[in-house]
């Protein structure tokens, strides 16, 4: 099994602020993304250059106040959990996700050696410019080893968040933290991830990247 980059999440509690202080801090403007019906919430993106490839993305996540109330439980990616420690306008790492080669295989795996891995889901949501994206995903709730645990996801037929994410910044690096980073390489090593987790005080993602503002690091 083998496993790619998807994309990196940042969450804020209100999108256009978010979207503010992320240009703020790169000096590219995020294009908006669209909204996930029934989730609960919205996007705005950023290309991501990672190891020679660019199929793969920096989502900026919040609620979508126009779905009104949905359960914390049913927001994409857990962010309703996340939205009770006040996070402001601020933007924030949360978690990440990757593409695996074959999804239904990696899921299987990791059944097999007791990795949650949550529900498979089919979501959608349709982009400014009326073509729908598809995919299935995977995320464990609460999120696996504090969000160090990537989620898992498999693409539709048509498109990719990639190609209309707008400026395209380098990642130089995403550090992963864990108090148990044995355990937690245990289980990226179950789904086909191969990244290194370091000791830590507590789970924390770390994005590291080159803008035209310098590097910058997102804590």
């Amino acid at each position: 099994m083998a496993t790619t980059l998807d994309h990196l999440v940042l969450v804020t509690s209100d999108l256009e602020a978010g979207m503010l202080e992320l240009a703020r801090r790169t000096g590219v403007e995020p294009v908006l993304g669209g909204s996930h019906p029934g989730l609960g919430t919205r996007n705005a993106l950023l290309g991501l250059s990672w190891g020679g490839q660019r199929r793969c993305y920096l989502e900026l996540l919040a609620p979508d106040p126009s779905q009104g109330e949905v359960p914390g439980d049913r927001t994409m990616l857990d962010l309703g959990a996340r939205l009770t420690e006040g996070l402001g306008e601020t933007v924030r790492p949360h978690t990440w996700v990757v593409r695996p080669d074959d999804l239904d295989t990696t899921l299987a795996a990791a059944t097999d050696a007791g990795v949650e891995v949550g529900e498979v889901v089919e979501a959608a949501r349709a982009r400014p410019d009326g073509t729908v994206l598809s995919w299935r995903l995977a995320v464990p709730r609460p999120l696996g080893l504090g969000g160090v645990q990537p989620s898992l996801i498999d693409w539709g037929p048509v498109g990719h968040p990639s190609d209309t994410a707008g400026p395209v910044l380098e990642l130089e690096d995403l550090v992963l933290r864990h108090p148990d980073p044995a355990r937690a390489r245990r289980v990226l090593d179950i789904l086909g991830v191969d990244h290194h987790v370091g000791p830590g005080d507590e789970a924390r993602l770390t994005f590291v990247l080159r803008t035209p503002r310098g590097r910058i690091v997102l804590r």
